[in-house]
């Protein structure tokens, strides 16, 4: 069972993501960590790539780019806020 849903989320050619949880919560993501691992990732080191191939999966169930290369929306608010949220 899934806990969180995607509202919204755009890409920037600075490999950071910014995600709107359908909660009202919002987040930043640098994907730049991930992406120079290299493997599947290597064509999203090009920041245009990056941001124009980004998906939101139905329901807001994550973000995804070519390659199958998923983020499950739950995972991303883990990654966002691994100590909780803030305040």
């Amino acid at each position: 069972m899934r806990l969180f849903e995607i509202a919204a989320a755009v890409a920037y050619p600075d490999h950071t993501v910014t995600i709107s949880w359908s909660d009202g919560v919002s987040g930043t993501i640098d994907f730049l960590p991930i992406i120079d691992r290299g493997g599947w990732f290597t064509p999203l080191r090009e920041g245009d790539i990056f941001a124009a191939t980004m998906v939101l999966l139905p329901d807001g169930a994550g973000i995804t780019w070519p390659e199958e290369i998923d983020y499950s929306a739950d995972f991303l608010r883990r990654v966002a806020f691994p100590n909780g949220l803030p305040g």
